[in-house]
């Protein structure tokens, strides 16, 4: 992120990393179309995993550019154990800090709470998307807070939206529209990426919880602030106050006369029910649980 002001020029410039050239360790664990050279499956567990993605196209392998099948077959034939990948970036992100200020919350009985808050814009490029792609384009599930404001609820792993988004993050305008709904926030995004071809959030994080997920945990709001609770007042007590308390385990200790050996005797003792010989003394039950008892 970059700092700026508040006010800054409405045009932004969206230039990124169209190619890029990786190493990749063979085989890469890439699916390819024959005739675009677009990648249309990443194995999670293969050498391309978290390097290229559904979407990108690639260029060359080894300075060599790929225009048919029978060239990709005789690079990949090379005793060669890696390879430069070079491609053409279907999907990237960037993001841009605008300010940090002062957020007021009214709540009832006129009490005012005060929440600091980092404000930026995220911006997502998409070149070409498949169409079941649309609907989970950044990886992104997003919930209702307790003010009906759109929140993060979770981003799935390695997803755009996991690059600058966190859960508890508000989403405030899509494209310069505010959105108050999943229904807007769908349409808005659908509405640029087809006509811009990317899509810019804006984004409210809170400070203090930003601290917390440093640490790449995701979890509920009231556990983030037992937490933190929990890690202030670890940080404030000193290593001799840690001495002083009680261990909870024991320590081996003799055993005392009380403890005493248990065995299994031999004899055998019976002891007689009676529902067995007195009718009277069977509980009554329902049709239902009697056929089930029968059966078992």
């Amino acid at each position: 992120m970059d700092g700026s002001g508040s006010n800054y020029p409405g045009l932004w410039d969206h230039s990124g990393p169209s190619e890029e050239t990786i190493i990749l360790n063979k085989p890469f664990g890439l699916r390819i179309q024959k005739t675009t050279w677009k990648i249309v499956y990443v194995d999670e567990h293969g050498a391309a995993a978290n390097l290229a993605f559904v979407g990108d196209i690639i260029l060359s392998i080894d300075d060599v550019e790929i225009h048919d099948l029978r060239t990709l077959v005789e690079i990949m034939q090379k005793s060669t154990t890696k390879a430069f990948v070079k491609l053409r970036r279907n999907a990237y992100s960037h993001c841009r800090r605008i300010q940090s200020t002062i957020e007021t919350l009214i709540m009832r009985h006129e009490t005012k709470l005060l929440r600091a808050v980092n404000v930026y814009r995220v911006c997502v490029h998409a070149t070409d998307m498949l169409t079941s792609d649309e609907s989970d384009l950044l990886g992104l599930s997003v919930s209702y807070d307790a003010r009906e404001r759109l929140q993060v609820a979770s981003t799935r792993s390695w997803s755009l939206a996991a690059i600058h988004l966190h859960p508890g993050d508000t989403i405030k305008e899509v494209d310069h529209h505010p959105v108050a709904s999943k229904s807007m926030l769908q349409y808005w995004i659908l509405e640029s990426m087809e006509k811009n071809g990317f899509v810019e959030l804006l984004i409210h994080s809170n400070v203090d919880q930003n601290i917390i997920y440093d640490y790449e945990l995701e979890m509920p709001e009231d556990v983030i602030a037992i937490a933190a609770k929990q890690i202030a007042v670890l940080q404030k007590v000193s290593s001799k106050q840690y001495e002083k308390r009680r261990k909870i385990l024991r320590k081996r200790r003799s055993l005392s006369k009380r403890n005493r050996s248990i065995s299994i005797s031999d004899k055998v003792i019976e002891l007689s029910i009676a529902s067995d010989y007195d009718p009277k003394t069977l509980r009554k039950s329902r049709k239902g649980r009697a056929q089930q008892d029968k059966l078992d």
